[in-house]
């Protein structure tokens, strides 16, 4: 058992510094040609600073001690466990996103997606499905539920979900969203699978009905009842989620807010979109670990400067910002490049932030700032990433160097 020092001892350790202050200063001679006054106090107060210290190191370690004899007194008693501290995530395979994501989507919670129609919302979360197979190599288990039936295996493939290639789950309710979770969890116990990440896409909240809403002739009287069902399921599965490594990731759209007469509807995330607020009810953005939101800066078309530029497709540059995270702090904003049919590119991302961050110069003829004897136009800059060993390890390590700089030491000074 850990014993606590009591104020006596406590105090007859500081009495101890105050008999070492005074032996210093007996020690020095008080003679005005070898020691000024300032000096005299100056060695006092290091005396002082050095026994406090030892206090404070000596009392962390059985505070330490303590703690660690509570915790586990937690676990046998009331079945209370620790959390680990680190968080395992999935990737998106987009740098910038994953770092304002603090790594990537949570595994063992749920992650939210939100945007207007056509901003890559479904996109991205087929894209973190496939990096999820990709990273743990065709062990995860992963299903992709399309209550807005207009996903194909193909969409799929094309956007990394190959290991192995899924069929979407099309005839979706939100009874049966939440089914598939556990019948998930109940065969990973069975198979003794709980050590391997899964991931499940939900697309989308708001287009999901409940059964009670399918079967209703009066639209009138179901009014709420969906954001009431989630409020009790929600919670639930999501602790199923953390118990059984399972990265819950949700896609939902945005709506205008309403207010009604002389009340103004609340701004409970203030840093969402202005008058924007998502389906669902308020359990959603309460559980959520973290919050995704994605807005188009601009179109990739044939007519616009992107295109001029030579991306060699037309899709679109998409805002991305996180208005809730708990691996990183939120609402930091970053541009990614996408294509309508191979999706967000992180060679185009990454080329667009380091010129942003003026590790690229760019004009009749590009280079990096690390290495400006390689000259490119920048419709060859893929070609060249791929083909250059030299110049994609110069590339590489630009982009790390920004993304550490620009956004992790900046917004995260003190992360280790």
């Amino acid at each position: 058992m850990v014993e606590i020092k009591k104020n006596e001892e406590v105090q007859e350790e500081t009495q101890e510094i105050k008999v070492d202050t005074k032996e210093v200063l007996e020690s020095i001679k008080l003679n005005d040609k070898d020691v000024d006054k300032k000096e005299i106090e100056s060695k006092s107060d290091e005396v002082v600073i050095e026994k406090t210290e030892e206090i404070v190191v000596e009392d962390e370690a059985l505070t330490k001690e303590l703690y660690a004899e509570f915790a586990s007194f937690l676990e046998t008693k009331a079945d209370l466990v620790e959390d680990k501290g680190t968080k395992e995530t999935i990737p998106t395979g987009i740098d910038l996103i994953d770092a304002i994501l603090g790594g990537g989507f949570v595994i063992g919670a749920l992650g939210i997606i939100v945007g207007s129609p056509g901003c890559g919302k479904s996109m991205l979360a087929m894209q973190t499905l496939g990096e999820a197979q990709k990273k743990f190599k065709g062990k995860l288990l992963g299903g992709f539920l399309d209550s807005e039936k207009a996903t194909t295996s193909l969409r799929l493939w094309n956007l990394g979900v190959r290991y192995p290639k899924l069929r979407p789950y099309s005839d979706v309710t939100v009874e049966k969203v939440f089914k598939f979770v556990e019948g998930l969890s109940v065969f990973k116990r069975e198979k003794k699978m709980l050590d391997i990440p899964s991931v499940v896409v939900w697309d989308s909240i708001a287009n999901t009905l409940s059964q009670k809403e399918i079967e209703t002739d009066d639209p009138n009287t179901v009014i709420g009842y969906k954001a009431r069902l989630l409020s009790i399921l929600i919670p639930k599965y999501v602790a199923e989620c953390t118990k059984h490594n399972i990265c819950f990731l949700a896609v939902n759209q945005l709506r205008e807010v309403l207010n009604i007469g002389q009340f103004t509807a609340p701004k409970d995330l203030k840093f969402m979109s202005a008058s924007k607020d998502m389906p669902g009810g308020q359990i959603l953005k309460y559980n959520a670990n973290q919050l995704v939101e994605m807005k188009v800066k601009s179109a990739i078309t044939p007519t616009s400067a992107e295109k001029s530029e030579n991306y060699g497709f037309e899709g679109v540059i998409v805002n991305v910002k996180c208005v809730k995270n708990k691996l990183f702090p939120p609402n930091v904003e970053v541009p990614v490049v996408g294509s309508f049919v191979t999706g967000f590119s992180n060679f185009w991302t990454n080329y667009n932030f380091l010129k942003t961050t003026k590790r690229l110069n760019s004009g009749a003829w590009n280079y990096l700032v690390s290495y400006p004897e390689k000259k490119f136009r920048t419709k060859d800059a893929p070609e060249l990433y791929n083909t250059d060993k030299t110049f994609k390890e110069k590339f590489d390590e630009s982009v790390k160097e920004s993304i550490e700089v620009d956004i992790i030491k900046k917004y995260n000074p003190d992360v280790a």
